[in-house]
């Protein structure tokens, strides 16, 4: 997909196919009919989400169902070409993703949140905040054949909430703010659907059936909480060299919520 460099560019940057579908898509489709460019980089094509398939046919599977959904966002879609459960925020893993965020030139990256259930999330966080750093720094080499040019400013950085929105402990992580996503859920739940492969899979490993029904019941619970029916929770990073301005929420601004 040609990416189109006169609009706003907004960039999740997630572990594994359809991580963006099950915490960020609503709040995409907000932002496809306000005018803005979308992608979505995974690290892993999601090697090691089957039981009864190989490595290399679940990787192929996975990656054409991320493609699709990606499609049907009109998102553009890349793979850092990492293993499952071996997501590391090294040297090499980060020069692989700073050339891929450097060649779909995001304003604005989604990326999990610090604490997650899942290691592979929160390594994926570590290179992406590296990324995010490194993306605008004209002598930071990526070592890639034709590498694309350095960006011309650090992207800002947000967090999308983990799943159920708690940590490993079971303690709840409250968002910083909310997205109103009723309008946008139906179609959320569309794109993830994409993801046909995994229904199986999460209910052999994860013990969840009906993969479309339990993301629902999740966004509804943050609904409850800002008074919407369906939401999902970001939280920006603020730290220093990074932009403040909130970028997302200026450009979500009828659908931010807080919490009651």
């Amino acid at each position: 997909m040609e990416i189109n460099r006169h609009t706003k560019r907004l960039l999740v940057a997630m572990a594994h196919p359809d991580d963006a579908e099950i915490l960020t898509a609503g709040t995409l489709f907000h932002l496809k009919r306000a005018g803005w460019e979308l992608g979505i980089l995974t690290m892993t094509s999601g090697d090691c989400g089957s039981a009864t398939h190989s490595k290399e046919e679940i990787s192929r599977i996975r990656h054409r169902e991320a493609e699709t959904a990606a499609c049907f966002l009109g998102a553009w879609y890349g793979c850092a070409g990492l293993q499952d459960i071996e997501i590391f925020a090294n040297a090499e893993n980060t020069r692989r993703v700073v050339e891929m965020m450097r060649v779909f030139g995001p304003h604005v990256v989604i990326t999990h949140s610090p604490v997650d259930y899942m290691l592979d999330h929160e390594e994926t966080v570590r290179l992406v905040r590296a990324a995010t750093f490194a993306i605008a720094i004209p002598l930071y080499q990526t070592r890639q054949p034709a590498p694309a040019s350095a960006a011309r400013a650090t992207p800002a950085l947000y967090y999308a909430d983990p799943v159920e929105g708690i940590d490993p402990s079971g303690d709840r992580l409250w968002p910083q703010f909310y997205v109103d996503i009723d309008e946008t859920l139906e179609q959320k739940r569309e794109m993830l659907s994409q993801h046909r492969s995994q229904r199986d899979w999460l209910r052999a490993h994860h013990g969840v059936d009906e993969y479309l029904n339990r993301m629902t019941e999740w966004a509804a619970r943050y609904g409850v909480e800002c008074g919407a029916n369906y939401a999902e929770g970001f939280r920006q990073h603020l730290g220093h060299g990074y932009p403040r301005e909130p970028v997302l929420q200026d450009a979500l601004d009828s659908f931010i919520k807080t919490r009651k």
